[in-house]
């Protein structure tokens, strides 16, 4: 029953501004088994985070790091977990490499616990979401991109999955395939919005979420999308002296 929301921006958006959405996202989600933001440090070329147990509603409106946040991309999750019996920070999502990515899940892996033996000690939680980050994280030292990682993913754990992914190079991809949950994408005050739809299968998180959404789309079952593009460095000029006249 999670919900996931991840939103590209040109340039650096405060993260007061999708705030309120994400208050109405957990709200009409029924989230509040915990939640997490990460974000890209521009500044340092890392992906951050800050995550929580509770409600974002009542945790995230008060977090220190969120206050004075503004960054280009976000990823967003509200946790409402299959087994209650996972609400610990180990389980509390979006998981992080380090520095170098974030990534979330919405949905549930039926063969999660048949891989979970050959994860070894790598594995510092009991959801199922952990087990499919951990294979994404193979898939991509393997080669392979995050969209068709995703895919890998999917096909290899079965069950129903909504999946995002934010690199520190800027990349932020998402993968449509909860048909219980089906995911949207939406022009929100000049960015490019992916968000799961309330677990309604209608339109209603636009009238209860998104209400100012514009180029709305619901996404195909499937599908792998790259929201932004990973930025390519620009390799600086050489400066050549100009020689001295006279």
């Amino acid at each position: 029953m999670c919900e996931v929301l991840v939103a590209a921006y040109e340039v650096p958006r405060p993260f007061h501004q999708l705030a309120p959405g994400v208050v109405r996202l957990e709200q009409f989600g029924l989230g509040g088994f915990g939640w997490g933001v990460a974000w890209l440090d521009d500044a340092s070329g890392e992906v951050r985070a800050v995550r929580g147990l509770h409600r974002f509603a009542d945790e995230g409106r008060e977090a220190a790091e969120l206050a004075t946040l503004e960054s280009r991309r976000f990823l967003v999750h509200l946790r409402r977990p299959s087994r209650l019996s996972t609400i610990q920070m180990a389980d509390t999502q979006p998981f992080l490499d380090g520095t170098a990515s974030a990534w979330c899940h919405n949905g549930f892996f039926t063969r999660a616990e048949q891989l979970r033996p050959g994860m070894g000690g790598r594995l510092g939680g009991q959801a199922d979401s952990e087990v499919g980050w951990r294979s994404f994280l193979d898939h991509m030292k393997a080669g392979r991109d995050a969209r068709s990682a995703f895919q890998a993913v999917a096909t290899a754990l079965g069950g129903r999955a909504n999946l995002a992914f934010l690199g520190a190079t800027g990349e932020l991809s998402v993968y449509a395939g909860n048909e219980a949950n089906r995911m949207w994408r939406y022009t929100l005050d000049g960015g490019t919005v992916v968000s799961t739809g309330l677990h309604s299968d209608d339109a209603s998180l636009f009238d209860l979420v998104a209400t100012r959404a514009v180029d709305r789309e619901r996404l195909e079952l499937g599908t792998s999308l790259c929201v932004a593009e990973p930025q390519v460095p620009v390799p600086a000029v050489a400066q050549v002296p100009v020689p001295a006249v006279g």
